[in-house]
């Protein structure tokens, strides 16, 4: 599993090295953000969790070396297999959530068609507090309609109630 983290982190890092740089290239404006400005924010972010997990995969190869050693065997190596049952019918409904989201944003617009995915995303990862899952989807999708319009200045689809 480290082996998997630190290959993981190092390819990400080089992408996000190599996404940086592509961004130097956008235009200036003066008005508003600038466009590179989200662009480089998300990149520096990519940057920083793949030196993270590059770490966290160094940690974890050591760790399971120095089991292995004091164990007196070779490292165990398990197989990978693909999600089964529950969990697998879980991503399918959510990928074709995800879909319908994506198709029916323009006409529902973005405050009406967030909530009941991300109500959706936090039931399949185990939240089961029905106030909770509506409060945080409603708060977190306000916010982030707030952050697009007034800090980035990005359009995001409005619905046809306004």
């Amino acid at each position: 599993m480290g082996k998997i983290d630190l290959i993981c982190g190092l390819v990400t890092g080089a992408f996000s090295i190599l996404f940086y740089i592509g961004t130097i290239s956008f235009p200036d404006m003066s008005i508003g953000i600038n466009p590179r400005a989200y662009p480089m924010v998300i990149i520096v972010a990519f940057f920083a969790l793949s030196v993270l997990l590059v770490i966290q995969g160094a940690v974890k190869m050591q760790r399971e070396k120095a089991e292995a050693l004091t164990a007196g065997k070779a490292p165990v190596v398990r197989a990978k297999t693909l999600p089964r049952g529950k969990t697998a019918w879980y991503l399918v409904i959510l990928a074709a959530a995800m879909l319908a989201y994506a198709l029916s944003m323009e006409d529902l617009g973005y405050i009406i068609v967030t909530p009941p995915l991300a109500a959706l995303a936090m039931w399949f990862f185990g939240e089961r507090k029905p106030l909770k899952i509506i409060l945080v989807s409603v708060l977190i999708s306000i916010i982030l309609y707030w952050i697009f319009r007034s800090a980035f200045r990005v359009p995001l689809p409005r619905s046809f109630i306004w």
